[in-house]
């Protein structure tokens, strides 16, 4: 059973670092997604079921960036911390986790319309949504 948390001033969130050759993705969000519309971000989604967050991993990965389980090096979790995003008016539980693949032809699903491979350091080149450079510095050595 999933839980809706499309209007909670509250919900955990998954924000998982794709990483490719020493390369992390970054995924230009859609204008038909709820929130941080044509922003660029890392993979993200509700944790809304039952899943643990590695499965609720390779369910997003299968899903937004259309590659197979089999595609999946690792998964490493990070850390797990509130943020409180005052422009919005909500508080996103995020669990960061790190996934190396070894594939790296990317399709994306409707929530992105664009994606880039990038080193950590040329985050700052790009209007990404609040929190995720932080997030990258917490998670690229995992």
């Amino acid at each position: 059973m999933k839980i809706d948390y499309t209007h909670s001033k509250k919900a955990p969130v998954l924000v998982c670092f794709i990483k490719y050759s020493n390369k992390f993705l970054l995924l230009k969000r859609s204008d038909k997604v709820l929130a941080y519309k044509n922003l660029w971000s890392a993979l993200a989604g509700f944790l809304d079921d039952s899943k643990t967050v590695k499965e609720k991993v390779i369910e997003e990965i299968t899903e937004e960036l259309g590659l197979k389980a089999s595609d999946i090096i690792r998964i490493a979790e990070g850390p797990t911390y509130i943020f409180a995003d005052k422009e919005l008016g909500r508080e996103w539980e995020r669990h960061l986790v790190l996934a190396e693949i070894a594939n790296p032809d990317i399709t994306l699903d409707w929530e992105h319309r664009d994606f880039k491979w990038i080193s950590p350091e040329d985050i700052a080149q790009y209007e990404v949504t609040p929190g995720l450079a932080a997030d990258l510095e917490k998670v690229k050595n995992l």
